[in-house]
């Protein structure tokens, strides 16, 4: 884990504290817990992202906020003090996924899209505040290399392009690896996605929560939908975070396609109360097709070298599995929205050699098990 969180009960509160409040401290025990550090993501960077987040959105005059109410913090000892947002009311996403009710599944998921959206949407144009308050708790970690961190911040400058270059080799040399060429038109579409996603994304620049692995960040609480976690939380593409569904929890176990198009009206019927055109399909497609794009970059360079490696449990099914839904789920958008057609046509044949590589039960995603038919 990546903090220490224990929740506390307070036996002589003052008035308007609550009954209880989460503390989290980072965990010493953790490589690189350097405060200073702006080498490489630690245990440090990531309270503070979690402190500056909940500072920022309890600043936003949202009742209640998005993230939990901020309390009190200690740079020196590395903790924050939060609301308790308790057990919640019903169960989350990850739980409802995994019940028996199709409809409440179905139900947690548009509405968790949908308060996505609600964040993405409030928190437009608003950079600066946010990078005043994260700046002011310590230094940020330099960014990865490109394409090889999911949740990487826009970097607001250009990137040079000896670094799209070198994407592109990696991607090629991926190819190579599987016996493939890519389809003619990917060193014009990438060039394309890279500056539009990765170092400024304009209109779509949002502040994200990051890390959608698993859908466990949400309840309700007092009736209202409630976010936590915030620790990879930063300003970047928000169709990177917009589209999970299709991208993120769509592949960890399967969502039906009926479900995923609802998310998607919900979380841009939501964005569009922070930027107006995205209510306009060709606006909001537009912006989908590219930050799925970046996704297939990433996934292509960053994570299919792994699988080829070798296959492990991540999460609710393996490496492989996810892999294979990721390409598929790129390709499938692509195909779709006919728009970068030469990348979605390439990780159409990266999936083809996969499943000859690798046996069925490694290419095929099984439904989440509320979904089972």
């Amino acid at each position: 884990f990546k903090s220490v969180t224990v929740r506390c009960r307070l036996e002589n509160r003052g008035a308007g504290l609550p009954q209880s409040l989460i503390v989290k401290k980072t965990r010493e025990d953790r490589v690189g817990y350097f405060p200073n550090s702006q080498a490489t993501p630690n245990a440090a960077h990531e309270l503070f992202n979690d402190w500056a987040a909940a500072r920022f959105l309890n600043g936003l005059g949202h009742d209640p906020p998005l993230s939990p109410r901020f309390y009190a913090g200690d740079r020196e000892h590395g903790l924050i003090v939060l609301e308790d947002l308790g057990n919640g009311e019903g169960p989350n996403t990850v739980d409802a996924l995994q019940g028996h009710d199709p409809q409440l599944a179905e139900q947690t998921l548009v509405e968790h899209a949908a308060l996505l959206g609600q964040l993405h949407a409030a928190t437009m144009g608003r950079y600066e505040e946010y990078r005043q308050i994260r700046l002011g708790l310590g230094p940020a970690p330099h960014p990865l290399k490109l394409y090889h961190d999911p949740w990487s911040e826009a970097r607001l400058s250009h990137i040079p392009t000896s670094e799209v270059d070198e994407a592109i080799t990696s991607y090629r040399e991926v190819f190579a690896a599987l016996g493939l060429r890519p389809q003619p038109g990917v060193e014009d579409e990438t060039p394309h996605v890279t500056p539009v996603v990765e170092p400024d994304p304009g209109p779509f620049l949002a502040y994200c929560k990051g890390d959608q692995n698993a859908a466990g960040d949400y309840l309700r609480r007092h009736t209202k939908p409630r976010l936590f976690d915030f620790d990879a939380g930063g300003f970047r593409h928000a169709l990177i975070e917009g589209m999970p569904g299709r991208m993120t929890w769509g592949c960890q176990m399967r969502i039906p396609a009926r479900v995923q198009s609802d998310m998607e009206k919900a979380y841009q019927a939501a964005l569009s109360r922070g930027y107006a055109e995205v209510a306009d399909d060709r606006v909001f497609y537009r912006g989908l097709i590219e930050a799925g794009g970046r996704w297939n970059f990433l996934h292509l360079i960053h994570r299919v070298p792994a699988a080829l490696s070798g296959d492990y449990q991540r999460g609710l099914t393996t490496l492989r599995q996810q892999v294979v839904a990721w390409l598929e789920a790129f390709a499938d958008l692509s195909e779709e929205r006919q728009r970068l057609q030469a990348l979605g046509k390439s990780a159409r044949e990266a999936v083809k050699r996969l499943r000859e590589l690798w046996p069925p039960e490694v290419c095929s995603l099984p439904y989440y098990p509320a979904f089972y038919f």
